[in-house]
């Protein structure tokens, strides 16, 4: 674990001097390295480096925000892990311009979502301050409601706290200016609660009719056709909708029914990236060597041949564009680091690109801390093919 450790923290020495894209994600792989309770001070460290760090994207986009939003939400949820109460600080400290209500998440609702479920697993009565946290969120962006389901799971088992909860989000809500993100989390939010039964039926129907004007509202403003990711939140809101309050639900469809309409949009299945029958292949031969116990010589050997495959497909510049390796690449890299912990890190110093070296010695690093069955990533697309399996 030791030996982990120091190459853990040898990447992180790594991280200042990349350029922002890669520095955040190597940051964020490094706050996954080995379990949470290993290296608190440094996932500390390294979660407030990447929530500063995060701020400087750019975020003029849809797809900018995202992503500077899911990096955002990333650091703050991986220091809540150790510290909450900062957390707390840091998305309270975030500007306006981050929390702006519309069709999708902010940093806060994002990272909310893991937060408030490890307070209040660590602060049972901490109900009243996560609601003032969310209640100042709320003046400048979006209301965590999907977060809040968690607060009302630690208090189903009072009917009148669970129930003067709810009513507290529901009065939020009902100010009328949520986006359609906010409008569908609070749809599910609903769902949760009458399901655990922690809510009266007229305050479920009352939220319904809330979310029916809402829903309404919404359709009326929209003159053009609704974009999939639209289509989508509406069609979940209507379901949360039907299953929990259904007199407000057969309401709407009577006064909007255009809402009956809606269909599923269509997703296209992500495509993943060819395999490469060159990867495949050495980690097959390193997998034998590894299982055979073909000695120290011809394993360094085809550790040395593994790592100059993965060096060749991310020499400098190669993949500027990506984030993190692809299936095979980590997981050469990961089989390497089995075979030789004890030398793994001086082979990755073949690797040119800086980025690249710190991020595949984050990967190594973590499985000589917690040594893992690795699989074959060409065994998940053919049924039935078998991963080389160390012994």
């Amino acid at each position: 674990m030791a030996l982990a450790q120091k190459m853990a923290r040898n990447a992180g020495e790594m991280a200042a001097p990349l350029p922002l894209p890669e520095r955040l994600a190597l940051l964020t792989r490094l706050l996954y390295t080995m379990r949470s309770d290993v290296m608190v001070a440094e996932k500390k460290q390294w979660a407030q480096e990447l929530f500063a760090a995060a701020q400087q994207l750019p975020h003029t986009t849809p797809a900018e925000m995202e992503a500077r939003n899911t990096a955002l939400a990333t650091a703050a949820a991986r220091l809540a892990v150790y510290d909450a109460e900062k957390a707390l600080a840091l998305l309270d400290g975030l500007p306006p311009s981050e929390g702006q209500r519309g069709d999708q998440p902010d940093a806060r609702t994002m990272a909310a979502r893991l937060l408030f479920a490890g307070y209040m697993q660590h602060h049972p009565g901490g109900a009243g301050v996560l609601m003032d946290h969310a209640r100042r969120w709320s003046t400048d962006g979006s209301f965590p409601y999907g977060a809040s389901a968690a607060i009302l799971t630690r208090l189903r088992g009072d009917e009148d706290a669970s129930e003067q909860f709810f009513r507290q989000v529901l009065t939020i809500f009902s100010k009328g200016d949520e986006g359609l993100y906010g409008t569908a989390e609070f749809a599910g939010l609903l769902q949760q609660a009458v399901s655990m039964e922690a809510i009266l039926a007229d305050t479920a129907e009352e939220a319904g009719r809330a979310i029916s004007a809402e829903l309404s509202r919404q359709v009326a403003d929209e003159q053009q056709v609704l974009a999939p990711l639209q289509e989508a939140m509406m069609l979940a809101a209507l379901n949360n909708l039907r299953v929990s309050a259904p007199k407000a639900y057969a309401q709407l469809l009577l006064t909007s029914p255009a809402l009956a309409e809606l269909k599923a949009p269509q997703v296209a299945a992500p495509q993943e990236p060819p395999l490469d029958a060159t990867l495949e292949t050495a980690f097959h031969e390193l997998g034998e060597t590894i299982r055979l116990h073909r000695g120290p010589e011809t394993t360094r050997a085809s550790v040395v041949s593994s790592i100059r495959l993965v060096n060749a497909r991310y020499s400098k510049g190669a993949c500027a564009e990506c984030a993190a390796p692809d299936a095979q690449s980590a997981a050469l890299v990961s089989l390497a680091a089995y075979a030789m912990p004890t030398a793994i890190a001086a082979q990755l110093n073949a690797i040119e690109d800086p980025f690249w070296r710190a991020y595949f010695l984050a990967i190594a690093a973590q499985q000589v801390g917690q040594p893992t069955r690795v699989a074959d990533p060409a065994a998940r697309k053919l049924p039935g093919k078998e991963e080389p399996e160390p012994e």
